[in-house]
């Protein structure tokens, strides 16, 4: 696992130990932020179920202003840190919160002032964490500053009917997407 592109082009990412995390693949992370494109620059980044802060810190490293990383587990909270640190992302641009990414994302409000701001997302493959997190996204898809959502998911996953969502497959994974 390594950064694809920008200032940390080519470091090398630790993931969490453990069975329960699966990393988004290098190939998948590539055609997130080509689909992406320059549209990261500038934004406010939230990376739920951050596992290892890998899309996040891909973000930064593409010129995302800053990022929060959200994951529930102590030990992916540590590698994201770790990798950060590896990276040697100023401290200022980014901000790591344990809790359950739904229940965070459900107290969290979209700036006001149209800063834009992306989603990335990658939960547990087969929970019903993915379909939560589309609907309340969807729920701002509207409002000023909302540049895009993507959420990774495994091609089993619940409640992946959604026409809004535009949806491409790589292997296992399927991304949605949604742009306003």
């Amino acid at each position: 696992m390594r950064v694809i592109s920008g200032q940390w082009r080519g470091r090398r990412l630790q993931a969490p130990r453990g069975e329960a995390v699966r990393p988004t693949t290098d190939r998948v992370k590539e055609a997130l932020f080509n689909i992406l494109g320059p549209d990261v620059t500038g934004c406010h980044c939230l990376d739920l179920c951050c596992g290892s802060g890998g899309l996040g810190i891909e973000a930064l490293s593409r010129g995302a202003r800053e990022a929060v990383f959200v994951d529930k587990a102590p030990q992916s909270l540590e590698a994201t840190r770790n990798n950060l640190a590896a990276c040697g992302a100023d401290a200022s641009t980014w901000e790591v919160v344990r809790s359950d990414a739904a229940v965070w994302l459900s107290g969290w409000t979209p700036p006001e002032d149209g800063t834009p701001w992306i989603l990335l997302a990658d939960p547990p493959y087969r929970s019903d964490l993915a379909r939560a997190i589309m609907e309340q996204v969807g729920q701002w898809s509207d409002r000023p500053g909302f540049v895009a959502a993507v959420v990774e998911v495994g091609r089993d996953t619940p409640g992946m009917d959604n026409p809004t969502w535009e949806t491409r497959r790589y292997g296992e994974s399927i991304l949605a997407i949604l742009r306003p």
